[in-house]
């Protein structure tokens, strides 16, 4: 039997974003400044240690200029 280990959304949705920022050349900082979010948003992200509200996704997406849906997708 195969284990399957079942990875936190939080994590997953950090992975993802720190994925798509490295992807995009960004820092931390600069994503939160085109993001409209304080500095240590996107490394609070970034590290599951904060669960994000429908408002900071969406802002979250726009920074990285992708869909919302893209950014959650899978998780």
């Amino acid at each position: 039997m195969i284990a399957t280990v079942k990875v936190n959304p939080r994590v997953s949705l950090g992975r993802r974003i720190r994925k798509l920022r490295m992807k995009r050349k960004l820092s931390q900082e600069a994503l939160a400044l085109a993001s409209n979010l304080h500095r240590n948003v996107p490394g609070l992200l970034e590290r599951g240690r904060q669960d994000p509200s429908l408002t900071t996704l969406v802002k979250i997406a726009r920074g990285l200029k992708v869909s919302l849906s893209k950014l959650v997708e899978g998780l």
